[in-house]
């Protein structure tokens, strides 16, 4: 990003949100610094050209700029008068650099086609006026009135997003960057969309899917946040309710919210991997071979965090987060199921096998074995046959 009197130029598309895609163009972003977009009657300044929302006879999502003060000659140019007002027209403002660049879509490109450039304005104030119509399915849902049909429709959506975005592939040598630009964007905006049904799993899922591109630094960040909410007061399945629970749940805050609006702050679920997931990290793609894999969010979160540090050549935090994965392991925290645990110790000697200690991994996989309700089925007799 740079910035000088007349424009800021902010780097956008997949460049800017750190994806470094062979063969993508660069978008570039110029914020017109002379010129703003308001609802309020402003503070006028005169060397500052002001335009309105019109928002009438629009489609959704869509407004028109009507000029309201000009101090700029070129921008008086580019507007068209209709019935005594002026409205700025985007062909007229292309047009005037169409001798250099090239006119493509929203944007202009150069003769190479290697960059693209939008011009922008920047609106400072929130348009109370404005109707935005989210004509998407699951936005609707997700902010129309509060009820209890919202609330549990809001669950099963979540929970199907974080299927959903479990298949949706990011990489393919025979598709071009364009659409997996779209892939990239389509996976995010679902996983976006599931973080209602706990407090933790959605969290993580998109942490796998940061790691699964290569965001390490983002993944640390997300894990984090998910860690944070992985707090001893928190409810998870087949648990024994304490006497602060019951205490908890005392509280008048939480007294009025329903069963599912209270999962989304109390709940702890384990994390669910389908059958050949695509947002699993490579180190377990063993596990979801033949079966869905389940893991406690405690345990997933620090085996994540151990592994992105390992990729960051942080050795330090690498080896302080591996003891945390052995302690959260062993005092099964926030978890009280047998497979879980079971899918905890595999994860614990992937992580120590990832680190050269076969003997230990050795250990963790036996430990595994044992716990498991069906041991044919559990990946670490696949993984100590491949120790041997």
């Amino acid at each position: 990003m740079s910035i000088d009197e007349c424009i800021i130029s902010i780097t956008s598309g997949s460049f800017g949100e750190g994806l470094d895609m062979r063969g993508s163009d660069l978008d570039i972003m110029f914020v017109k610094r002379n010129m703003e977009v308001c609802n309020l009657k402003p503070r006028l300044n005169p060397n500052i050209s002001y335009l309105s929302m019109d928002t009438e006879d629009v489609k959704p999502g869509f407004t028109q700029l009507r000029l309201e003060y000009c101090s700029d000659q070129t921008l008086f140019e580019n507007c068209v008068q209709f019935a005594n007002k002026h409205y700025l027209s985007s062909t007229l403002w292309k047009l005037q650099f169409s001798e250099e660049l090239n006119i493509h879509g929203p944007c202009l490109s150069d003769e190479d086609g290697l960059a693209d450039f939008a011009d922008c304005l920047h609106c400072k104030t929130n348009n109370v006026g404005l109707n935005f119509s989210f004509n998407r399915g699951i936005q609707k849902i997700v902010s129309c009135y509060k009820s209890s049909i919202q609330y549990l429709f809001t669950y099963y959506t979540s929970l199907f997003c974080s299927v959903r975005a479990q298949y949706i592939p990011l990489h393919s040598a025979y598709s071009n960057n364009k659409y997996l630009y779209g892939q990239y964007k389509s996976c995010l905006c679902t996983l976006l969309q599931n973080i209602y049904h706990d407090a933790v799993t959605g969290w993580l899922m998109l942490a796998s899917f940061f790691y699964k591109t290569k965001q390490y630094a983002k993944a640390v960040r997300i894990i984090m946040h998910s860690i944070s909410k992985c707090t001893f007061e928190k409810l998870y399945f087949e648990m024994k309710m304490s006497d602060i629970h019951h205490r908890l749940f005392k509280l008048k805050s939480l007294q009025k919210m329903g069963i599912v609006q209270l999962w989304k702050y109390v709940l702890v679920d384990d994390i669910r991997f389908e059958i050949n997931s695509l947002l699993i990290p490579d180190e377990l793609l063993i596990e979801v071979g033949d079966n869905p894999l389940r893991i406690p969010s405690s345990v997933y979160a620090c085996f994540l965090c151990f592994l992105c540090h390992y990729h960051l050549n942080d050795a330090r935090q690498c080896r302080d987060t591996l003891q945390v994965l052995q302690l959260v392991t062993e005092c099964n925290y926030l978890n009280a199921d047998l497979d879980a645990k079971a899918a905890a110790y595999n994860l614990l000697g992937v992580a120590l096998q990832t680190v050269g200690d076969t003997k230990s991994a050795r250990q963790a996989y036996l430990q595994s074995a044992e716990l498991y309700i069906d041991p044919s089925d559990n990946p670490a007799v696949e993984r100590l046959f491949l120790l041997d």
